[in-house]
């Protein structure tokens, strides 16, 4: 999985994509979004989520056994 930090309109969105075929991105999403309080979307099979929350999405994915890259700035 890969961790892609983008600014959109001055602000910071956390872009989890390269995500494995069996994961579900519904409730990946539903629970990046309770974890770090925040909002976000699904499009594709791709987990956006508004803020720079980077260290709480790796922290809970190294918690679930994946490992992560990160990407951008």
């Amino acid at each position: 999985m890969k961790l892609r930090r983008e600014r959109r309109r001055g602000r910071d969105v956390i872009v989890v994509h390269d995500l494995p075929t069996h994961v579900n991105v519904l409730d990946l999403a539903k629970t990046l979004k309770d974890r770090c309080a925040t909002g976000g979307t699904v499009k594709g099979r791709e987990v956006e989520l508004q803020g720079d929350h980077r260290e709480a999405v790796e922290a809970y994915f190294h918690a679930q056994g994946f490992k992560t890259k990160r990407s951008g700035g």
